[in-house]
């Protein structure tokens, strides 16, 4: 019986949701939450310099993540990076969030092996939730915004 209910339930959700041009199932498996259009969003150009513990940029760093979904392990996966920081250890990534004032990790990885040391991955979360935008529509778009966030990578020891 209780069963029964809750389908009752869901369907009943999903055909109003449907007629409000709600989508309560496009989007809950990465954001556990319902999607719905015109979700607020807003830009983040995140910006900054990979340094080692001496203050030395890193160049070949790879800067950023492509967000998938892996279906086999029902998980959210990095599948690859945005940018490589430059000969003077600069790095630029963009993101554009559904969801305004979330956290954004960003992954820092070695990809260019041991030419300029190796360097163990480092992922930093750039926090967003009070960081001022500009230039939003006043309604669905929030604007955007750049951040500063500079990142120091320790170096692999092997013994």
């Amino acid at each position: 019986m209780k069963i029964k209910y809750l389908k009752l339930k869901n369907w009943l959700l999903v055909t109003l949701g449907g007629l409000l041009g709600i989508n309560l199932v496009g989007c809950e498996k990465i954001f556990n939450t319902a999607c719905e259009y015109g979700t607020p969003e807003a830009t983040y150009h995140v910006i900054g310099t990979v340094t080692n513990a001496e203050g030395q940029p890193i160049p070949g760093i790879g800067v950023g993540r492509y967000i998938t979904w892996d279906e086999e392990t029902d998980t959210l996966r990095s599948a690859g990076y945005h940018d490589t920081t430059d000969t003077d250890g600069r790095y630029s990534v963009t993101y554009n969030y559904w969801f305004p004032g979330s956290d954004i990790d960003i992954d820092f990885h070695d990809i260019d092996n041991a030419e300029n040391g190796n360097y163990i991955d480092t992922v930093v979360t750039v926090k967003t939730k009070d960081v001022p935008r500009s230039g939003g529509d006043g309604h669905w778009n929030e604007g955007s915004a750049v951040i500063t966030q500079d990142v120091v990578m320790k170096e692999k020891t092997y013994k």
